[in-house]
């Protein structure tokens, strides 16, 4: 018999705010975290906004030793953790270690720590470099610290999938705990802005901003342009449902279930990409084992790029057919930007607090109605309802589809 899987902690580290409590209330009352960045010299490029973690104290949250090593990225997966484990009511010692496990999800994690430092091997006499130089440089190397620092025993899994990673880390984790494998765990996301990837993303044509029009995140937008890159990061703790309930936790919502395709992006028509994405949301109601018509409420991926937004607007409406405007639909990378290898966990957190709080944050910036976009978009104002359940879409630009059911208990 599958075990229940349910959500009782949340940890953030956003642009949008440190706290859950802070991150909800921005984003309910429609706040931009998006602003000009400062951590990156863009004088001689054209995209100049990001959503920039900024003012963040870590060592509120892991103490002052050893922060001096510890990359961005790490010091916000570990803040995020930190509050999670906090808000989880969980003991932070060994009692739970060997029940305990991490599955954290990166699209290319400390990317530009790791090509700094062979830089620098390569320039210089290896012998002369500080080993603690290598300490926080590997993809996997902030879950590593998360789980050394908090006494994590069980497994410890970093899952790069590109925009998908975060999404398919907490569909990992609930399948290890659905198995008894763990009895809980720390899943989520984390990314961090660096000039590799904002180039990766400039040269790919990605950016908002790039054809000179005006920069924003613009989901499901006529004039949509591209996305505004972003950071952080977004945790949860999954545990067994009887676990919880044992040690009186309090539990935000239940997941249900889990979906997951496969299609190459530049081999595919834009039809044959809408119906894997379909496909993704067919199989997480499957395994939920729930019509789509119960369905309250879908988190978007929708960033704000043309044919991103098409393939999965087509997909819902396909999917959905006539019924497709009935469903509320929100997307917060209007307010947040595009966190890549980190969004599907903030979007599962939205989606989570939707549940919880019985809101629905609306969409910011729309201005003009896309024609072939014909779905129940939240615009101008929060929506309050009370939602039994709800699906978390994301997608990657090379072919990952992956698709998250969440419940109220």
């Amino acid at each position: 018999m599958k075990r229940r899987v349910v959500v009782t902690g949340i940890g953030i580290v956003s642009p949008l705010g440190f706290t859950k409590d802070d991150f909800w209330n921005n984003l309910v009352e429609g706040k931009l975290g998006i602003a000009p960045m400062t951590s990156l010299d863009l004088s001689p490029y054209t995209c100049k906004l990001g959503g920039e973690v900024r003012d963040l104290r870590p060592e509120i949250y892991l103490g002052n030793k050893g922060l001096k090593y510890l990359h961005k990225g790490t010091r916000f997966l570990g803040s995020a953790t930190k509050m999670a484990l906090d808000d989880a009511k969980l003991p932070q010692d060994s009692s739970l270690s060997d029940q305990m496990g991490v599955v954290v999800g990166s699209s290319l994690g400390n990317f530009s720590e790791t090509t700094d430092y062979f830089y620098e091997i390569i320039r210089n006499n290896p012998s002369e470099l500080s080993p603690m130089v290598s300490y926080d440089v590997a993809l996997n190397s902030s879950i590593n610290y998360v789980s050394v620092t908090f006494k994590i025993k069980g497994l410890a899994r970093t899952i790069s999938a590109g925009f998908t990673s975060s999404a398919d880390a907490i569909g990992n984790a609930y399948g290890i705990i659905q198995r008894d494998m763990a009895k809980v765990i720390i899943a989520g996301g984390v990314e961090q802005i660096s000039i590799d990837l904002y180039l990766i993303f400039y040269l790919r044509g990605l950016l908002s901003g790039l054809d000179g029009t005006k920069e924003a995140g613009l989901p499901f937008d006529n004039k949509r342009n591209g996305f505004v890159m972003s950071e952080g990061s977004y945790v949860v703790i999954l545990e067994e449902l009887q676990h919880a309930l044992d040690r009186g936790a309090p539990i935000y919502a239940e997941v249900r279930g889990f979906g997951n395709t496969f299609v190459g992006g530049k081999n595919y028509s834009k039809e044959e990409r809408a119906r894997r994405v379909e496909r993704a949301m067919y199989s997480a109601l499957e395994e939920a084992d729930i019509q789509k018509e119960t369905i309250d409420l879908i988190s978007a991926n929708a960033n704000g790029c043309k044919m991103q937004d098409a393939i999965e607007a087509q997909a819902i409406q396909s999917f959905y057919g006539s019924k497709g405007n009935d469903i509320p639909v929100s997307a917060i990378k209007s307010n947040m930007g595009e966190s890549y290898g980190a969004a599907g966990a903030a979007q599962f957190i939205s989606t989570v607090m939707s549940i919880h709080t019985g809101t629905i944050p609306h969409i910011i910036n729309h201005n003009e109605k896309d024609p072939k976009v014909n779905l129940n978009l939240i615009l101008q104002n929060p929506v309050r309802k009370e939602i039994q359940n709800a699906l978390v879409n994301t997608m990657d630009y090379d072919g990952n589809n992956s698709c998250l059911v969440i419940s109220k208990l």
